[in-house]
């Protein structure tokens, strides 16, 4: 795998274009401030009256819509979420967007699962590995997050330069940036995002807290043993990996969770995640969110308020209440 850094980027390939930002939310909002800061020209684009516009406005960037937008865009960062994509391409992008500009993504979905193509324009992926918050606290900072980098087309025979120069903007290639590709990125994302981070993760604790809870023990006591004390474990094997971790619990928790707490995932969660992985890389998944999402369907917003509604999230709400709030 190649891993630029800055040393590796000539930022000059950015001077004079345009840079477009598509979305200011969770990620548009941060990597547009981060780009501004770094010198480049970047303007903002949104459908018009939301309060991504006015928050846009507010922080002094020039606000377009999204097809002026794709008129004047040199780069165009689309940063919207995945399930829109399609359909803003085809009604608001395609036909305005200039053959030869560069189209850019921070989620490989839409391009690998066929949602998204086109011969006419640079298409490259940088994906910072963070929330985006994260990623401009961490640029303020004199840091960065890692991204992904990939190039899906090039038209301009310089993509790969303008991807690194737009993750070098961004402050990631002050940690470095790992080359992949568009499918490579979005099969493993929604992967681990299914059957680790997102998925895998809390349902572990779910179950976790509910047999003490069977058990006969108190759901507060269930609650600080089963989530609350996991960041605190998670950050030493972010910092130090699971050995490392090891090394600074005690004997009592490293003896018992490498003797038995790792029997927990047996054979058939190795099955389960191997049908996950088949049903993400064969586009399966992709296709049923796509359909869910177009169709208007309520599945998410019921299997939202089922979790809404359990036993852990109401004692964890009050629990996390006695503490100060976290800055966001």
């Amino acid at each position: 795998m190649n891993i630029y850094t800055d040393k590796d980027v000539d930022q000059s390939i950015l001077e004079g274009r345009r840079i477009v930002v598509v979305g200011y939310g969770n990620q548009g909002r941060p990597q547009s401030m981060n780009l501004r800061d770094s010198g480049f020209d970047v303007s903002v684009a949104v459908r018009g009256g939301g309060a991504g516009s006015e928050r846009a406005a507010a922080d002094g960037f020039t606000v377009l819509d999204i097809g002026a937008a794709a008129r004047e865009a040199d780069v165009l960062l689309l940063l919207v979420p995945d399930e829109v994509h399609g359909s803003l391409f085809e009604t608001e992008i395609a036909a305005n967007l200039r053959p030869g500009a560069t189209l850019c993504f921070a989620h490989g979905f839409s391009v690998a699962f066929g949602e998204i193509e086109s011969s006419d324009y640079d298409l490259v992926l940088v994906a910072p590995k963070g929330q985006g918050q994260r990623l401009r606290d961490s640029y303020c900072e004199g840091s960065g997050l890692p991204c992904l980098v990939a190039v899906e087309r090039d038209v301009s025979g310089r993509a790969l330069e303008i991807a690194l120069a737009i993750a070098g903007g961004l402050g990631c290639l002050r940690v470095g940036a790992f080359e992949t590709t568009f499918r490579e990125e979005a099969v493993s994302d929604l992967f681990g995002e299914q059957a680790v981070l997102c998925g895998g993760v809390p349902a572990l604790i779910k179950c976790a807290f509910d047999i003490l809870v069977r058990r006969g023990f108190s759901p507060e006591v269930a609650y600080f043993e089963c989530f609350h004390e996991l960041k605190i474990i998670v950050d030493l094997f972010a910092d130090l990996g699971f050995s490392g971790m090891r090394d600074l619990i005690s004997g009592t928790a490293a003896y018992g969770s490498l003797r038995y707490g790792e029997d927990v995932i047996a054979g058939n969660v190795t099955e389960e995640m191997e049908k996950l992985f088949t049903r993400i890389e064969s586009g399966e998944f992709a296709e049923r969110w796509l359909h869910q999402s177009r169709a208007a369907s309520q599945e998410l917003e019921r299997l939202r308020e089922a979790e809404r509604n359990s036993l852990i999230e109401e004692v964890g709400d009050r629990v996390r209440r006695m503490f100060p709030p976290r800055r966001q």
